[in-house]
């Protein structure tokens, strides 16, 4: 992604309870979700995290039905996440289209769910 720099991750949600539980941070697991999805954005210039964006995702699982959440910021985490129900395995397209400042911008990945 040109000027900026687009991290994802993918986290189970027992795995990402216990992430949260071991830095002794609470957070509720949206009911009917099987994953939480983190993305983090840095300025490629001056390596900042990038704070305020707005970011939408769309998560299309492998029978080509989406998903599309809001991210909400996480202040502690320097990131952006949101769950969601990923249940079958199989690839899953991610993608972001995210706002910072007036500039629009789009990136994704795929995801092998094994």
């Amino acid at each position: 992604m040109e000027g900026v720099k687009v991290t994802f991750q993918i986290m189970a949600n027992n795995e990402h309870l216990k992430m949260l539980k071991d830095m002794k941070m609470k957070e509720e697991i949206e009911p009917g979700t099987t994953h939480n999805i983190t993305v983090a954005l840095k300025d490629e210039k001056t390596q900042k995290e990038i704070t305020d964006a707005q970011i939408n995702m769309k998560v299309v699982d492998p029978k080509g039905k989406d998903q599309i959440k809001v991210l909400k910021y996480e202040g502690d985490m320097k990131s952006y996440d949101a769950y969601f129900n990923l249940p079958d395995k199989g690839k899953y397209q991610v993608m972001v289209l995210f706002k910072v400042g007036e500039q629009k911008k789009t990136a994704g990945i795929y995801y092998d769910l094994k």
